[in-house]
């Protein structure tokens, strides 16, 4: 796998899709006509070093994580982990823990307090770790094996109250609503 970066290095309708703010949840719900989570894992977990780095956190701590599958009319599209230092779960960040099928958008983007790192991207390698133990949850999750491609990633981490947490997003879908949604206004 590439190093993170800040540069936007994917193509095409994708390139949209991984590089735009705001809340990736909301995009996806303009995308279709139902969004959902498909929650995977959550609880006490080993961080992976690299994430453990992200977070500021010296050698390899037990983390709190959660793992879920982004669907848009039940099609799964991304793949996103979310990370903490495991005390945190139970300071600033404990709201994620009771988020059940609800997106973590819910409290990133609904909150005061909160400030975000600029986005950072990577093209998973089907060599990877990273790309392997995602290959691994979304085959649990959807029953169907990742392409053989590299896979669009991004990450950011938020910071609330001193805390920090890491979000990672992996465009994993062979085909998906990738074209850019269009608001839809409330009546």
């Amino acid at each position: 796998m590439r190093a993170w970066t800040t540069r936007n290095m994917h193509r095409g309708s994708r390139r949209r899709w991984v590089g735009a703010s705001g809340s990736l949840s909301a995009r996806l719900a303009g995308a279709g006509q139902a969004f959902s989570v498909q929650v995977l894992k959550q609880g006490r977990q080993k961080l992976h070093a690299d994430e453990a780095r992200a977070l500021g956190l010296p050698g390899l701590r037990p983390g709190y994580v959660r793992e879920v599958v982004l669907r848009v009319d039940d099609v799964a599209v991304v793949f996103a982990r979310s990370v903490t230092a495991h005390a945190q779960s139970l300071g600033p960040w404990r709201s994620i823990r009771g988020l059940g099928t609800r997106p973590l958008a819910d409290v990133l983007f609904k909150r005061l307090g909160l400030a975000r790192t600029p986005l950072e991207f990577a093209r998973l390698k089907p060599a990877s770790p990273l790309r392997r133990a995602v290959a691994q949850a979304w085959q649990e999750a959807t029953a169907e094996a990742l392409a053989t491609r590299s896979l669009p990633s991004r990450r950011s981490v938020f910071t609330r109250r001193g805390a920090p947490l890491l979000v990672m997003e992996v465009f994993a879908a062979r085909q998906a609503p990738w074209g850019w949604p269009t608001v839809r206004r409330r009546e």
